[in-house]
């Protein structure tokens, strides 16, 4: 029925066919990486499917990879030149359309929209999350600087969204932020997130996601070598001490979330595996949608 899930397993979120395609796009981007030496792994939530699911977790819409800045940079260049245009499109991480995006690979004649990004000139299309893995300095008021600049970022792609689910002081700080001009500060954010690459360290870091300051932050010899594992009907790569690095990323990582924060960070309002976004956006009301819930 499926091309990459298994056949055995429930629909109870009703989500297979966009876990599906989202896994398609993933598959091609392995290959992809096999093809042209660029390494990669499966972070966050995605990893955590791998090890306690082997494949998607079962009520997650979206699918996540690590990569250091030299392969993401060699990844876009190179698709650049010679990717499947035809069947994909790379949206890459930076600014972006007056906002600040987090590396995308999109499927095209594809729906995937997000209600809070609907105003946006991007492409509203199933994807994978391609997040740069940064090199964190080993001097803590360094680290300090990242990770203040890294959550600034955060909060600005976070004060375009529904801010009804926070609490009232990060809801009256991203109310502060949303009445200042999109990208203000945001350039030299970036630059203070990038400045420390090429400095030895014992550390990388994912502070541009929710992670915190203290598990946000990762001994590089948890995620420098990485290993296939299944992952639904195929094997995509995971960091070689997978284990290590989830405790540390979620600390008990086997504890399944309560219904709520299952909602919460579930993504689309609207998706379709078949047919352009562009048919949504400008005849929305003449075509059956698909929801999440």
């Amino acid at each position: 029925m499926y091309k990459y899930m298994r056949n055995n397993l429930s629909n109870d979120w009703g989500i297979l066919e966009l876990q599906d395609k989202i896994l398609e796009i993933a598959v091609y981007v392995d290959k992809f990486c096999e093809e042209n030496n660029i390494e990669y792994c499966l972070m966050g939530g995605s990893a955590l499917g791998a090890v306690r699911h082997e494949g998607f977790i079962p009520w997650d819409d979206d699918l996540d990879m690590f990569m250091t800045p030299d392969n993401y940079e060699k990844f876009v260049k190179l698709f650049n030149e010679k990717g499947d245009h035809e069947k994909f499109v790379v949206e890459p991480f930076g600014e972006f359309d007056n906002m600040i995006t987090i590396g995308k690979v999109r499927a095209k004649n594809t729906t995937f929209i997000e209600p809070q990004l609907v105003e946006y000139k991007i492409t509203h299309s199933v994807y994978i999350d391609i997040f740069v893995l940064h090199v964190c300095p080993d001097n803590f008021f360094k680290r300090i600087n990242q990770y203040v600049w890294s959550k600034y970022i955060v909060a600005k792609t976070q004060c375009t969204k529904d801010l009804t689910r926070y609490g009232f002081l990060l809801r009256t700080v991203l109310k502060v932020l949303k009445i200042s001009p999109r990208l203000f500060l945001v350039k030299f954010a970036l630059k203070q997130v990038y400045k420390y690459r090429n400095e030895p360290s014992k550390y990388y870091c994912h502070f541009l996601g929710r992670a915190t300051f203290k598990n946000g932050r990762y001994e590089r010899k948890l995620i420098d070598s990485t290993k296939r594992v299944p992952f639904e009907n195929y094997e995509l790569c995971v960091p070689n001490r997978v284990e290590d690095y989830l405790a540390e990323r979620f600390g008990d990582y086997m504890q399944i979330p309560s219904i709520d924060e299952i909602k919460r960070f579930q993504h689309a309002s609207v998706w379709d595996t078949e047919k352009d976004y562009k048919d949504y956006l400008k005849k929305e009301p003449a075509i059956d949608r698909k929801y999440l819930f």
